[in-house]
């Protein structure tokens, strides 16, 4: 009986020895999947005003630089408006990649929406180095409006100041995703999901 025993728990310690392999083994495939396709696109949440419809607009706000800035509304092109705060270290790490984005694409205004202190306002624009590129302004109310929770996040209004794309962007692909969409028209993965399957149901 207890040469039986013995032999059942060298068996059980060899499977499970297996099992953790194994285990490993797909967490590291996992992780090689990962790497190849880098993040996806900004992941879009359910709270605010909607893609496809006109996102609030402001006007009279004043940017870092003085310049007057509207928000939203018919303008003559794109706009992306970047959700972030003074304090947020992934805002700060995107920002070389927004500066570059905002001096590259001349049909596109960028504006950086932020919420905090003078002091705090002016570190993070020491710090990031924003010049004319773009403009960065101080306005609460616009956060609100579109209910942003968290940052950085991305929201990407037509000419016309419709909404066509938003989304958490914790990495720079994630904001290029939501230009994407913009000209594509397809506003995230769900949205090419569901077009397949109505495609496939017709």
């Amino acid at each position: 009986m207890t040469t039986f025993l013995l032999v059942m728990t060298g068996v059980l310690t060899l499977a499970v020895t297996g099992l953790l392999l194994m285990v490993l083994a797909l967490a590291r495939e996992v992780g090689r999947v990962q790497v190849r396709l880098g993040p996806l696109g900004a992941r879009m949440m359910d709270s605010g005003p909607k893609v496809e419809e006109t996102g609030p607009a402001f006007s009279g706000l004043t940017d870092h630089l003085g310049r007057t800035v509207s928000v939203g509304g018919h303008r003559g092109k794109s706009q992306l408006l970047m959700f972030t705060g003074p304090n947020c270290s992934t805002c700060k790490s995107l920002l070389p990649g927004i500066r570059a984005l905002a001096r590259a694409e001349r049909d596109l205004e960028v504006v950086m929406v932020s919420d905090g202190t003078p002091e705090e306002h002016a570190a993070f624009l020491a710090a990031g180095r924003i010049s004319d590129e773009l403009s960065y302004v101080d306005a609460r109310d616009v956060g609100v409006a579109y209910q942003v929770g968290t940052t950085p996040y991305g929201v990407v209004l037509d000419e016309h100041g419709v909404i066509r794309a938003k989304g958490l962007c914790n990495h720079l692909q994630q904001v290029e995703s939501l230009l994407n969409a913009l000209e594509t028209g397809t506003p995230s993965v769900q949205h090419l999901h569901r077009d397949a399957r109505v495609e496939l149901a017709g």
